[in-house]
């Protein structure tokens, strides 16, 4: 199957920021959504997005506690403000380039993993068992022809449950990207557009039928 690899998704971005014990709940929720504010604009809408193509996965602000050795109790230690977001587009490696770029220039970059997987699962499968019902007859076909018979039709088909993974084992972590590029010398969008190609996707599935042959 070509051009298997048809979109990928930031699976995780993410903009945690631990405050001290000093900061309050309304200061952690003014800085955090400030950077998440920037790195829509920074990142999203500089690429060419709209700044709602960003969907949020889940917010949270909580209270964070450390354990204190002299006390044995766990004391208030701030805040921290949590928001995953996705965004989804067609496959682009120069897209991809620039997107991981732009990641790096950031004053406080998010962690971003970057998957990728096919856009139409539904068209996949629906290709995947013709495939697999072609496959079944010419086997039957040739057992028939091997018989001294001829293949009529098939009476029953059946299949277990779609099991099948639809992304691809590549997989793309911000951080290790940003320590990738000091290694090297050279920006990021030349790194990633030069070294990076993902794995292709590969599909199985069964498919059980039943053929009559007279």
């Amino acid at each position: 199957m070509d051009d298997i690899i048809e979109n990928f998704e930031i699976g995780e971005v993410y903009l945690p920021e631990a405050i001290s014990t000093s900061k309050t709940y309304e200061e952690v929720l003014e800085l955090g959504s400030r950077n998440v504010y920037d790195f829509i604009q920074n990142i999203i809408v500089s690429n060419g997005f709209n700044s709602d193509d960003l969907k949020t996965r889940s917010f949270v602000i909580r209270e964070e506690r450390k354990y204190d050795e002299i006390t044995r109790q766990y004391l208030f230690d701030g805040y921290s403000y949590n928001q995953h977001g996705t965004i989804k587009f067609d496959y682009d490696k120069e897209l991809l380039a620039r997107f991981m770029d732009s990641l790096s220039k950031i004053a406080n970059p998010p962690k971003a993993y970057i998957n990728f997987g096919i856009k139409d699962e539904k068209l996949s499968r629906n290709k995947l068992l013709e495939l697999a019902y072609e496959d079944a007859k010419s086997q039957a076909e040739a057992i028939a022809h091997a018989a001294g018979k001829e293949l009529k039709c098939c009476s029953k088909v059946d299949f277990k449950p779609f099991t099948t993974s639809y992304v691809s084992m590549s997989n793309l972590d911000g951080h290790m990207f940003c320590a990738e590029e000091a290694c090297f010398g050279r920006g990021a969008a030349e790194v990633i557009t030069n070294i990076f190609t993902p794995e292709d996707i590969t599909l199985s599935e069964t498919l059980y039928c039943l053929w009559i042959a007279e």
